[in-house]
């Protein structure tokens, strides 16, 4: 397999992680929001929020256009901010796999 069908399989699970554990929100996040120039929105929304309205939507439109990923520095990638968020919240193992595996699938 090639890098972009693992991270299309990875973003997937991730997707379906989160739905299964209550990680996934129903309402839509304000177009404000969105526009933050802050890393993971922080000032906007929470991590979860980040990784349904802004992560996985623009991991996939890179993939649909077959666009080169971006690469994660190994330790650097976006896990070490998922664990701080999920840390100890129940359900939250399987989305923190799926995000190790995720960063090391990308990995420069």
């Amino acid at each position: 397999m090639n890098v972009h069908s693992d991270v299309a399989i990875l973003l997937a699970s991730l997707q379906q992680e989160m739905i299964s554990n209550s990680f996934w929100t129903c309402r839509i996040v304000s177009a404000e929001a969105l526009m933050s120039q802050q890393p993971f929105c922080v000032d906007t929304m929470n991590f979860s929020e980040w990784l349904q309205f802004v992560f996985i939507p623009r991991m996939q439109s890179l993939l649909d256009a077959q666009k080169e990923l971006p690469k994660m520095v190994k330790g650097q990638g976006i896990e070490p901010m998922a664990s701080e968020y999920f840390n100890n919240k129940l359900g939250a193992t399987g989305v923190l796999n799926l995000i190790r595996q995720l960063d090391e699938v990308m990995q420069d």
